[in-house]
């Protein structure tokens, strides 16, 4: 089966069950199937309630033995993403498997969004500020996801 079609299947899957607070989609389907857009929303509870963080996927050639290139392209403070809009996750690098799903990621991405990861970061500002003093923390991403994720005032 050709990558195409592969990720033209999850497309269909991830339209029949859609994974909560995350959307992905081809930018233009009938043109390119290998380039994403998506988005997470900020989940309640959270410094990012409220935000709607965009992100790119770019699916390699060699899709599903390989992970896709995923990247923010909304700002967003947080230990795991860096300024650039890396992403420190461990299924997008040493443990991507072929079994998982776009949806998979998804869901994974918003976990991540939810629930830093402190043992390793990309943004050392924000690393230190999670570690060391959470309300810091959560004040300064809640200010960034008002700046740069939402459109709205308190």
């Amino acid at each position: 089966m050709s990558f195409t079609k592969l990720l033209a299947i999850h497309y269909n899957e991830l339209q029949k069950n859609l994974a909560p607070l995350c959307y992905a989609e081809p930018e233009d389907p009938t043109k390119n199937m290998l380039h994403w857009i998506g988005w997470i929303d900020g989940p309640d509870d959270t410094p990012y309630s409220g935000g709607k963080f965009h992100l790119i996927i770019d699916f390699p050639f060699d899709f599903s033995f390989k992970s896709p290139n995923v990247r923010f392209i909304t700002q967003i403070f947080h230990p795991n993403i860096s300024s650039n809009g890396e992403i420190c996750l461990n299924i997008l690098h040493s443990q991507w498997s072929p079994a998982l799903t776009i949806r998979g990621l998804l869901v994974s991405l918003c976990s991540l969004v939810t629930d830093a990861n402190p043992a390793h970061g990309l943004k050392k500002e924000a690393l230190k500020l999670y570690r060391t003093d959470r309300q810091i923390f959560d004040q300064t991403a809640h200010e960034w996801t008002k700046k740069y994720a939402t459109k709205y005032k308190d």
